[in-house]
């Protein structure tokens, strides 16, 4: 059996990033301009549900900040050493597991991806790693590259994705028939409010899968 893994909101809270993410730019603006409260004001607008342009917004709240700043300060979130752990549930599975049993597929930009993977110390718990954003975003999941690549010499039978995202983590895998997927729903996860499709098994901790 080849238990493929997502690894955003999967094995750990995107969340989690997110804070450390915020927290190295707090970090940068006060040693650099000598500005105080981005961290607060980013994080709030974030937990109300805030996407997308965050920085823009927190910016807009301090007084004396240039626009200019922005661009940089996506370079300090983007390029920061994570702060971020396991979860215990995901923990306890890769110790269930041989690392030849076990893959990931994420999608995003390779150097983010590959820091969240150092920072986790995936590269010792599993077999294979495919980051989509290496081959670029026009292969990011419901691409099917990965998905084939990463179960090549094994049969689709043996094969089950465990993911977090409705929207397009099981469509490949589905496609190609493998095992019903499994839909990873925890709470504080930021895709948790969609629905799970009919073809998948939800879960809401890696210790509910009995494999």
């Amino acid at each position: 059996m080849l238990y493929v893994l997502d690894m955003d909101d999967t094995l750990y809270l995107e969340r989690d990033f997110v804070r450390s993410g915020f927290q190295a730019v707090d970090r940068w603006l006060k040693e650099k301009h000598g500005i105080d409260n981005f961290f607060e004001n980013a994080w709030r607008l974030f937990e109300e549900g805030r996407r997308g342009n965050i920085f823009d917004l927190a910016l807009a709240e301090l007084e004396g900040v240039k626009e200019v700043l922005v661009q940089q300060m996506l370079d300090v979130y983007r390029s920061h050493e994570p702060v971020i752990s396991l979860l215990p549930d995901a923990s306890e599975f890769f110790s269930a597991h041989v690392p030849e049993d076990l893959a990931i597929i994420t999608d995003g930009y390779p150097h983010v991806q590959w820091a969240k993977i150092k920072a986790l110390q995936l590269d010792r718990l599993v077999d294979q790693i495919i980051v989509t954003g290496d081959w670029g975003q026009a292969f990011w999941k419901p691409h099917h590259r990965a998905f084939i690549q990463i179960s090549q010499g094994h049969e689709s039978s043996e094969c089950v994705y465990i993911g977090d995202n409705p929207m397009k983590d099981f469509k490949a895998p589905d496609a190609l028939g493998w095992m019903a997927s499994i839909r990873m729903r925890r709470k504080g996860s930021l895709h948790y409010k969609l629905e799970t499709p009919e073809s998948c098994i939800e879960v809401s901790s890696f210790e509910y899968l009995r494999v």
